[in-house]
């Protein structure tokens, strides 16, 4: 089985753990010769009390904000990547905006902060709904993941072949001059699955595994190891 990486969508908000999934996006996109698209939303919607002339007002405002963004993003972007890509503005949920415009991609690489309770922003909390609810391969980039990854691992969840996540290691591997491990048959817990790696990519179930994903798919986002990609399966 193969894989290629044509279309890659990278949610920004402008933090540094979007920063080094633009950065890691870009090199991807570069290497294996996608297309790269940045992606920023936020929503901005009328409440129902308000009158025509405050929607009006709020209408003009929100495009003011848009264009502002906009040109933002183009500024942060090319900051962070030598990539060509494409800006994106969605003003609706941040969510609803991802999967939207992940539906056609190959991949999905967005940054994530890793916290917990009341600290917990954005692409935090963002991640893992994207995580739940999209059938497309999702890549959890830290902050701190900016160093080179040179040996990346392949694992699955029980019950699961990862033919489709091994193809797309092996992908990666290649666009990252890095060396990839066939795991899939090593069940090991989440603490141990970067034993000698700088990135895992782990099958899970396409239909959402609660239990697994408490256990395994967490973990491994908030250890801050390295990048993780999660590839669905049915």
């Amino acid at each position: 089985m193969t894989s290629t990486l044509r279309q890659l969508l990278v949610p920004v908000d402008f933090g540094e753990a979007s920063a080094a999934a633009i950065t890691l996006g870009g090199h991807l996109a570069r290497r294996c010769g996608g297309e790269l698209t940045l992606l920023h939303a936020e929503a901005l919607d009328a409440p129902v009390y308000f009158t025509k002339e405050q929607v009006e007002t709020m209408a003009a405002e929100r495009r003011s904000r848009q264009a502002q963004a906009q040109k933002f993003l183009g500024v942060f972007g090319r900051k962070h990547t030598q990539t060509p890509f494409t800006a994106v503005i969605e003003m609706r949920p941040v969510v609803e905006a991802i999967e939207r415009h992940g539906a056609s991609a190959d991949v999905i690489v967005m940054g994530t902060h890793g916290r917990t309770g009341p600290r917990l922003w954005w692409l935090g909390s963002v991640a893992e709904r994207v995580l739940r609810d999209t059938a497309v391969p999702v890549l959890v980039v830290h902050a701190g993941d900016a160093s080179p990854i040179t040996r990346l691992a392949v694992y699955t969840a029980p019950g699961l072949q990862g033919d489709a996540a091994w193809a797309l290691g092996q992908t990666l591997a290649l666009a990252l001059d890095a060396k990839a491990s066939d795991r899939r048959q090593s069940p090991v817990p989440p603490s141990a699955m970067f034993s000698g790696v700088s990135m895992v990519v782990v099958a899970e179930p396409r239909v959402h595994d609660r239990a697994w994903r408490t256990t395994v798919g967490e973990p491994l986002i908030r250890s801050g190891a390295g990048p993780v990609l999660f590839v669905p399966e049915a």
